[in-house]
């Protein structure tokens, strides 16, 4: 069967994947190379964020400096196998590269239109920014979070976990945030 496919099509099925396959645990190459596709077509294709604007304005220059080393490389060696031209037999790889990648990801597929923005979108951001409370201001954090997680019964550090992350994935399914299923079926990835 033959069928059209859109950018934009592509970017929400890799991002959906993405976070569902890092919340299962699934394979860490094969996550983080279809996060950093998604990425890039929400970034450079789609342009739906000015990622080095936000990610400049946002870090220390030191930060943002090791945050694109840390990308970069795995990225070029996942599909070449080399980096800046020179082949590499293996590389150190960090999972928190793909956290941001799919954080960064995620903020770009909630800025485009909005039959497009992902639910999965929504919680990972939330997830994303729970793990990392130095991201925001301190107050903002404890107001919004902290007592959330009190009214849910839960402490921050149980939020923290990809066993949360889970069991709001599972909660809400594959659904686009106007509600309607996105064009993936139900996979249980337990």
């Amino acid at each position: 069967m033959k069928y059209k496919l859109r950018v934009s099509d592509v970017a929400v099925k890799q991002l959906e994947s993405a976070v569902w396959m890092f919340a299962f645990n699934y394979d860490e190459v094969a996550v983080h190379t279809i996060a950093a596709s998604a990425f890039e077509l929400y970034t450079k294709r789609l342009k739906l964020l000015d990622f080095e604007k936000t990610m400049k304005d946002g870090l220390r220059p030191e930060v943002y400096t090791e945050f694109i080393r840390k990308w970069d490389k795995p990225y070029n060696f996942f599909k070449h196998g080399e980096h800046m031209w020179e082949k590499l037999d293996e590389i150190d790889y960090d999972e928190e590269t793909v956290d941001l990648l799919i954080y960064f990801a995620c903020e770009a597929n909630l800025m485009g239109p909005e039959e497009y923005r992902l639910k999965c979108a929504e919680i990972y951001r939330l997830f994303f920014i729970i793990k990392n409370p130095q991201l925001i201001d301190k107050k903002v954090f404890d107001n919004t979070f902290v007592e959330a997680a009190k009214n849910a019964g839960m402490t921050i550090d149980e939020l923290r976990t990809k066993k949360s992350l889970q069991q709001a994935l599972r909660l809400i399914g594959h659904t686009f945030s106007n509600g309607t299923n996105t064009p993936y079926r139900e996979i249980d990835l337990d």
